[in-house]
């Protein structure tokens, strides 16, 4: 089972950081949580400090786990821990993504989302 870390990146204005997933693989052109696949030795928060400097060349600190969760694609079960963070040093600029942006939770649910993503989203859109 593949495991796989990403971050609720909160701004000063209450806006979450997505990113859309750019052409080929997986969710192309859906919009996604910063993050990534978790390395052999690696925690999960290490895991997405190194993501997000690598993807997006910002710092974060991890704060709380907000939801695990498990979601099966027709190739491969995916273990998904969705992590808060706020941005430490950096402005996120996309290197592997097609663009990013910073929305409101009221908008999240006006991008269409990895379908592994839809529970987060649905619990940050109550503002949970």
């Amino acid at each position: 089972m593949t495991r796989v870390s990403a971050a609720i990146i909160k701004n000063s204005d209450n806006e979450i950081l997505i990113c859309q997933r750019g052409l080929g693989g997986s969710c192309e052109f859906l919009w996604e949580f910063p993050g990534g696949k978790i390395e052999p030795g690696e925690s999960p928060e290490e895991c997405l400090v190194r993501e997000c400097r690598e993807e997006l060349e910002i710092d974060i600190e991890v704060l709380s786990l907000f939801e695990q969760t498990k979601y099966s694609y027709p190739e491969r079960e995916i273990e998904f821990m969705f992590f808060c963070a706020s941005l430490n040093k950096g402005v996120p600029t996309p290197s592997v993504h097609n663009c990013i942006k910073w929305v409101s939770p009221d908008e999240l649910e006006e991008y269409e989302f990895c379908p592994a993503d839809v529970s987060v989203i649905e619990k940050l859109a109550k503002g949970m």
